[in-house]
């Protein structure tokens, strides 16, 4: 087990658990969700949840997790706590200010074998009437080798602890989930996934298929609009009411005029 603990500062951040969890036959369940703001801006998180039989197996575990290449990346991660069943749970955060650079965050978790493919969102429209697109492809083509760098594969020559899980006789689905949840402002027009009040989630494939996450949301800003109608509707009503004032100012100051005109005549 100190040899698997030398490994782990090579792997990112899927592996860095997953290597563990082949060698003891558990179960790491992965989330990454995506959240986006009326604005375009929003936050990607990453989740790592391991069960607490690989919490057991390697009781160093949490020592041994190292984020130095997330952190300089601009992920924000949070210390890795114990669950409520002995389990441990890790988790990153980072943040973007406008629709383009969701994907490219996206992409941040992905190496050339996955599970992230593609990623891009986009926003066209006005302020008050605009559409999200979500798209790309989860996949994980290779395997192990999904999670770990390319240096590592070159130096092992292969997966990482690809034997252990052969002779275990497990594959990867069975050990591993990796969900991805997208929530999205506006109303879902149209999805791959599975849409629960605006919150599209995908299942990611392991054994090598492919998903689309196509998707589309319209978000009308009604009560930016109707605050716009009414301020509008407020700025003519004010300006009428000068008008009128102007008006009724105008004729009183004619006839007082007219009046101190009276008797000199």
């Amino acid at each position: 087990m100190q040899r698997v603990h030398r490994r782990f500062s090579k792997f990112k951040n899927f592996g860095l658990v997953a290597a563990v969890m082949i060698l003891c036959s558990c179960q790491v369940n992965a989330v990454v969700t995506l959240d986006v703001a009326q604005s375009g801006a929003g936050s990607v998180t990453l989740n790592l949840i391991a069960d607490s039989e690989v919490v057991a197996a390697a009781p160093n575990l949490a020592d041994d997790l190292r984020f130095d290449d997330a952190t300089a990346a601009g992920w924000v991660v949070s210390r890795p706590n114990k669950t409520a069943d002995g389990g441990l749970q890790v988790s990153l955060k980072h943040t973007f200010d406008n629709a383009e650079q969701a994907g490219a965050v996206l992409n941040q978790l992905s190496g050339e074998f996955g599970p992230f493919k593609q990623m891009s969102l986009t926003r066209t429209g006005k302020d008050t009437d605009s559409t999200f697109t979500l798209d790309g492809i989860l996949q994980v083509d290779g395997g192990l080798n999904a999670f770990a760098d390319t240096r590592l594969l070159k130096t092992i020559g292969g997966a990482p602890f690809e034997e252990n899980l052969k002779q275990a006789g497990l594959d990867l689905g069975k050990a591993m989930t990796i969900d991805f949840v997208a929530t999205l402002p506006g109303v879902i027009e149209r999805t791959s996934g599975i849409d629960t009040a605006n919150t599209v989630t995908w299942r990611v494939p392991l054994d090598g298929s492919e998903q689309s996450v196509l998707t589309t949301s319209r978000n009308t800003a009604v009560r930016a609009t109707v605050a716009r109608l009414v301020a509008s509707l407020f700025k003519f009503l004010l300006f009428a009411w000068l008008a009128l004032m102007a008006f009724v100012a105008a004729r009183v100051f004619y006839r007082r005029r007219g009046a101190s005109r009276t008797p000199s005549e």
